[in-house]
């Protein structure tokens, strides 16, 4: 399997010529007349097919490149769950004005497109108030129809576009339905739907589900004709590589059951193929399957499905030859194209992988698919199944396996105008992916069927575009070959364009995971203060201790008031030549200083884990924010530090620069000590002042490392000074300085205010920007996906044991979808590993030290309406996810930092004055907006006084020159950190005028004297 784990990030460009391209294109020229023969005749039938499917005429009509294709995906994906009627009224007044439907309305259309279309334009005109003279055809009859009538048509139009997908609403109709006389040339794979787990309430119910549909199916007419697909995510709700422990126990067995009641009852089973990080993980279990008894000659029923659009798919049906071979046992391969492409290019940006795991060229994706069929047919031990409605690979695929058994697989309500050419071929195979379920758990599998068929390179789509070109539309994929080259979609690494994207780790995969074996490096460690470069050693020897385990890591040196003393006069020396070192040089230190920060990670990660008990995954987040910082402030600072020529006069040189203002005092916390250490200290150090920077006590060691790393970058050792120790001690005797020009500042609001009234006390203003606390709230309207806002709270709440100043601390949720949220929300809490840092498998670390412990549990104690998960350790300042009712907003007073939300229910109807009372909290951070209204989101940020706003995501991990973050009121003073405008507020501006014709007249002006 290593060679699966090798070819994650292959160059696309190299894994299509060295691997796919003569494969695929020495079968063309041999067959090429019978492929395109055979793809012209699909076409032609496809043509004069009569389509009986209303939707499938719907959804031709509304390209998703229009505004009509995007209100008909946001009404078909949040429509049919929202609860409340007013809220369906906001949605479709919402949505519904964006089209011009009225150039849809046409003699020549389909009726239901007709219909369709003029209850769109009838209730968007309604919504504008306006009256259409002509109402062009079918006026008529609606023309008096008041509007909530024509809304409730609206919904009744979704849920036809729902029901054209869902085979039948149970299993029992399902199997009923498919005996049916006129699906007799078809077999049948029932996909019971649901998407992923949430909760483990919500696993029990899908296994259930699974259970039941194959014990009816095998009792049921046919059970050889019919099949079950199962996506393991909705098995367990932690379907993750980091769980593979936990699953071993919990999802293995759940899997490993299902097949032998597939066997028990002579029913096919396949497991559907889901997101890239996923694969080995399903691997790993599809192995184990089918190393067991329950696969052998009497069963041979089991199967799963390959992506082709994956990079790694060549290479798992490559290891499937061989391995099926070795274990002399058969099995089923479905092979699609893949359903999630989108989400896998957006996080491979966000993670900053180094490549994409899919194909970033449609083209490729198909010749892929075709490459992937060649070594289908070499594999003597797989049943092939093809997943397709592209004439072409259907054609290539027909003529490829024409000596071999095989089967074509369609979607439900899709490609029946392709396939129906087949209908009287004998030999002909089909299987339909039938979807069994409730509307409710159809609308995600909905959205990525509207997307498959509405996207302008989808086969059907353009099957059914006016005036399209036969010959392109059957045209094989290696014709787009030379298109290889061309790189629309950037690499996750070069985004930005400017700067690079800082490297991220993929925790799904093997060499990875093997990584975080911490060997113990860190024992016996020593952090000291650091002047001119030296260690400086003290009196005040303290011990380190994990806040995990409360074992001794090492000591620190606090520095005394002596030793800031020398530190403050060795800066304030060579303060000048700082300032005139040059930029470019600065730029260059620190992006040798992100390199090596990179280079060191697994250090990092480790130093974090140990001493600030950070988790594995946050720890990565932190480094990669650290580095972003140092790239994103050397390229600011190149284009701050250039000196402008402002134009005047003539005679006159007038010029305008930014320089150093001089001693700068960084003051970092211990919840972010990389990401917030680094990204101060660069931003007080580029912009030419030296720094004291002084990180928290707690995460001593680790700005120790930073600054040995900074240094070996190049800084010289002149121009900072780290000084561990009393931040009160240390803090009095710099502030106090004359010298002092900037102090940076992240921590308590209660720390800033002090700060503040003694910097009030000095004759000099210095800058003071500090960055507090939020009491930050997510608002939810009925309107939202609870399985989405639940997995956002999670996040934004309990993520780094929720020490983080942008975490969530109050849910706002409206009435009627209140208790289902709580439940879901509640649900999902269980599923949290609460433990060691060091462990890849732990979600939720310590809070910091006993304080903390102490205070957090002193709050919780003050509520009645409490829910906590349990835990069961000895010992660690360990608190478990906590969730508090509250009756108001006014009930909180101050931010709590640690892993507790507070839920609050709320009105639709006073959604201006829960707004007016989060502006009243004084605080300003962050905000999340979860809502499919646009309207209802305008509403809110137009009204909210707040930094940060998140709108349907979770509300932490703001990106660095991406999503500047900082805060109002309480939440600081700004600018924000990562923005266009910190680096400004750290250097003093300076305009120098020059009378250039004071010395020997204007010589230039008169050169430009014409006869």
């Amino acid at each position: 399997m290593k060679n699966i784990f090798d070819n994650k990030y292959l160059n696309q460009k190299k894994l299509v010529k060295d691997h796919f391209y003569y494969l695929v294109s020495n079968f063309s020229e041999l067959n090429q007349k019978q492929i395109d023969y055979l793809s012209i005749n699909i076409v032609k039938n496809a043509q004069n097919y009569k389509a009986g499917s209303p939707f499938s005429k719907l959804i031709h009509e509304f390209s998703l490149t229009s505004n009509e294709g995007i209100v008909l995906m946001c009404l078909a994906e949040a429509l049919l769950r929202i609860p409340d009627v007013t809220t369906i009224n906001d949605l479709i007044e919402d949505k519904i004005p964006i089209g011009n439907w009225k150039k849809y309305i046409k003699n020549d259309k389909d009726l239901f497109v007709n219909i369709s279309s003029i209850a769109f334009l009838l209730t968007g005109k309604i919504v504008e108030e306006k009256v259409e003279e002509n109402k062009n055809i079918l006026g008529k009859v609606v023309k008096n129809l008041s509007g909530p009538i024509l809304r409730n048509a609206i919904k009744q139009a979704i849920n036809i576009l729902a029901k054209q997908f869902v085979f039948e609403r149970d299993i029992k109709k399902a199997i009923n339905f498919s005996n049916e006389k006129k699906h007799d040339k078809y077999t049948f794979s029932f996909d019971m739907l649901g998407e992923a787990a949430v909760t483990y309430e919500d696993s029990d119910r899908y296994y259930s589900q699974y259970e039941e549909a194959i014990i009816k199916t095998g009792k049921g007419k046919n059970p050889h004709k019919k099949s079950i697909s199962i996506k393991l995510s909705s098995l367990h709700p932690r379907y993750e590589r980091n769980k593979l422990d936990l699953l071993k126990k919990e999802l293995f067995p759940k899997a490993y059951k299902l097949t032998e009641l597939g066997r028990e009852n002579n029913v096919d089973i396949c497991f559907d193929a889901e997101e890239a990080d996923r694969l080995n993980l399903s691997l790993f279990i599809f192995k184990e399957i089918i190393e067991s008894k329950l696969i052998d000659e009497k069963y041979q029923g089991f199967g799963f499905a390959v992506q082709a659009y994956q990079k790694r798919a060549f290479f798992v049906l490559d290891w499937l030859k061989k391995y099926l071979n070795e274990v002399n046992k058969k099995i089923n391969i479905r092979l699609v194209k893949g359903a999630y492409w989108d989400t896998e290019i957006k996080v491979a940006q966000e993670q900053g992988f180094i490549d994409y795991p899919v194909f970033t060229k449609k083209f490729a994706t198909d010749i892929s698919y075709l490459a992937c069929a060649h070594k289908l047919y070499e594999n003597d031990n797989v049943f092939s199944q093809f997943a397709t409605h592209n004439a072409h690979s259907i054609s290539y695929i027909k003529t490829l396996f024409k000596d071999r058994d095989f089967e074509f697989q369609k979607l439900h309500g899709m490609g029946d105008e392709i396939y129906s050419y087949f209908e009287k071929d004998e030999n002909f195979k089909c299987r339909v992916y039938a979807p069994v379920g409730g509307y409710k758990d159809l609308l995600p599998y909905l959205v990525r069927r509207l997307l498959e068929n509405g996207a302008n390179t989808s086969f059907i789509h353009q099957l059914k575009t006016k005036d399209f070109d036969v010959s392109k539309l059957i045209q094989s994929p290696l014709a787009k070959i030379e298109k290889l080259d061309e790189d629309k979609i950037k690499k996750p690494i070069d985004i930005y364009g400017d700067r690079k994207n800082s490297k991220g780790l993929d925790l799904s995969e093997e060499d990875v995971v093997e990584s975080f074996q911490f060997n113990g490096k860190f024992k016996d460690i020593k952090a000291y203060s650091l002047i001119n470069g030296k260690d400086i050693k003290s009196d005040k020897e303290i011990d380190i201790k994990s806040p995990h385990s409360s074992s001794v890591l090492g000591k620190k040196y606090f520095a005394d008031e002596k030793i800031s003393e020398i530190a403050i006069e060795s800066l304030k020396e060579y303060s000048l030549k700082w300032k005139k070192f040059p930029i470019e040089k600065k730029a260059e230190i620190f992006l040798k200083f992100a390199n090596l920060i990179e280079d060191n990670t697994n250090d990092i990660i480790e130093i974090c884990a140990k001493e600030s008990g950070k988790s594995i995954k946050n720890s990565i987040a932190e480094i990669r924010e650290a580095i972003d910082f140092c790239r994103y402030y050397s390229k600011e600072a190149l284009n701050l530090f250039q000196t402008q020529t402002l134009k005047g006069p003539t005679g006159e040189l007038n010029q305008y620069r930014m320089v150093g203002k001089g001693l700068s005092f960084v003051v970092s916390p211990w919840n972010f000590p990389v990401a917030i250490f680094i990204g101060q200290t660069v931003a007080a150090l580029i912009t030419g002042n030296v720094v004291i920077t002084k990180p928290a006590e707690q995460s001593s060691f680790a700005a120790y490392y930073i600054i040995k790393l900074l240094l070996k970058a190049g800084l010289p050792s002149n121009a900072i000074a780290l000084l561990l120790g009393d931040g009160a001690l240390i803090g009095k005797k710099v502030i106090n300085d004359k010298k002092l020009k900037n102090v940076i500042f992240t921590g308590s609001l209660e720390t800033a205010k002090i700060i503040q009234s003694n910097l009030q006390q000095k004759e000099n203003i210095p800058t003071f920007i500090a960055e507090t606390g939020g009491l930050n709230c997510m608002i939810v309207d009925t309107s939202a996906l609870t399985e989405h806002v639940v997995k956002d709270v999670v996040n934004s709440g309990f993520d780094s044991a929720g020490q983080r100043c942008s975490a969530c601390r109050i849910l706002c949720v409206e009435e009627n979808i209140y208790e289902h949220t709580k439940h879901t929300l509640i649900g999902a809490m269980k599923t949290q590993k609460v433990g060691n840092p060091e462990e890849l498998s732990t979600d939720i670390g310590p809070v910091i030290d006993t304080e903390a412990f102490d205070n957090i549990n002193n709050h919780i104690k003050k509520f009645d309406k409490v829910f906590q998960t349990e835990i069961n350790l000895n010992q660690g300042n360990f608190i478990p996810p906590t969730l508090i009712e509250i009756e108001k907003l006014s009930d909180l007073k101050n931010e709590v930092f640690g892993p507790v939300v507070h839920m609050l229910k709320y009105k639709a109807s006073n959604l201006d004055q829960l707004i007016e009372d989060i502006n009243d909290l004084g605080f300003g951070l962050t905000l999340g907006i979860h809502s499919r209204i646009d309207k209802t989101i305008d509403r809110v940020v137009e009204k909210a006084e707040i930094g940060n706003i998140y709108i349907n995501r979770n509300m932490i991990g703001a990106v660095v020159g991406v999503q500047p973050f900082g805060g109002y009121e309480k939440s600081g003073t700004g600018p924000k950190a990562g923005g266009p405008e910190y680096l400004k507020r750290l250097c003093h501006e300076q305009s120098i005028s020059n009378n250039t014709a004071s010395m020997g007249g204007n010589a230039s002006l008169l050169s430009e004297v014409e006869d």
